[in-house]
């Protein structure tokens, strides 16, 4: 009988601790995100923990990334719409405005790992 009583103790334990997901999608791309419950993010240290605004923009650039792989292999227009869209977004964290040097769409194309980097670095 003991097993059952861990088996019924473990469902328990994951059931009270909530994850939460986050996903944004176009087209084939889907890219699934953590995101922290508002109690949690709002006791963050900021300096230390990745708050859900960051973990939106970082799905976005991947999403971004994504989206230039399918364009090389099927160039369309809407494909093409979402990539200069998120390029040309509003981003707190990922903000490409600070040394914004315009460039035309075969170069995003090009650089793309670089323009849509979504690793966070950390100091």
């Amino acid at each position: 009988m003991k097993p059952i009583y861990l088996f019924s103790l473990l469902i328990i334990l994951f059931s009270c601790t909530k994850k939460y997901t986050g996903e944004i999608s176009f087209k084939s791309c889907k890219i699934k995100y953590d995101v922290l419950d508002e109690k949690e993010e709002f006791k963050i240290d900021r300096q230390h923990t990745v708050d859900n605004q960051w973990r939106f923009e970082s799905a976005k650039q991947e999403l971004a990334l994504c989206l230039c792989e399918k364009y090389l292999h099927n160039p369309n227009k809407e494909t093409k719409e979402k990539i200069l869209e998120i390029y040309n977004d509003d981003f707190k964290y990922y903000n490409r405005k600070i040394n914004f040097k315009p460039i035309d769409f075969d170069s995003i194309l090009k650089d793309r790992k670089e323009v849509f980097d979504h690793r966070i670095l950390v100091d």
